[in-house]
C-alpha cells in the first residue's frame, strides 16, 4: 500500500492544495462577514452604510458560489482517488489469487 501511495505524490498533492483552497476560503468567508452589518439604513446620511451592505453581500454571494463549487471538486476528486487506489488493490488482490 504505501507504494501506491509514493506513486500518487502528484494525486495527493493537488487533492492537499485543493482542500488549502476550500479551508482558505472558508477562512476569508468568515473574515468578510465579520464585518457585516445587519442594521437596517434608512435614513439620507446612512446611505453609505447600505452601498456597504449590498457590496458586504455581493462578495459573501460570490465567495459562497466558489465555495460550493470547490468543495464539489474536491470531493469528486478525493472520492475518484479513493476508487483508483480501491480498484488497483482488487486487481492486486485478484492476480495473487489467480498466480496462487
Amino acid at each position: 500500500m504505501p507504494d501506491e501511495i509514493r506513486s500518487m505524490a502528484t494525486e495527493l498533492i493537488v487533492l492537499a492544495v485543493l482542500t488549502a483552497a476550500v479551508i482558505g476560503l472558508a477562512l476569508y468567508r468568515h473574515l468578510i462577514a465579520q464585518k457585516q452589518d445587519f442594521h437596517l439604513h434608512m435614513e439620507a446620511r446612512e446611505a453609505q452604510s447600505v452601498g456597504q451592505q449590498s457590496m458586504t453581500a455581493g462578495r459573501l454571494l460570490a465567495i459562497d458560489k466558489w465555495g460550493k463549487v470547490l468543495t464539489l471538486v474536491t470531493i469528486v476528486y478525493f472520492l475518484v482517488l479513493l476508487a483508483w487506489l480501491l480498484y488497483q488493490e482488487f486487481q492486486k488482490s485478484a492476480n495473487q489469487i489467480l498466480t496462487n
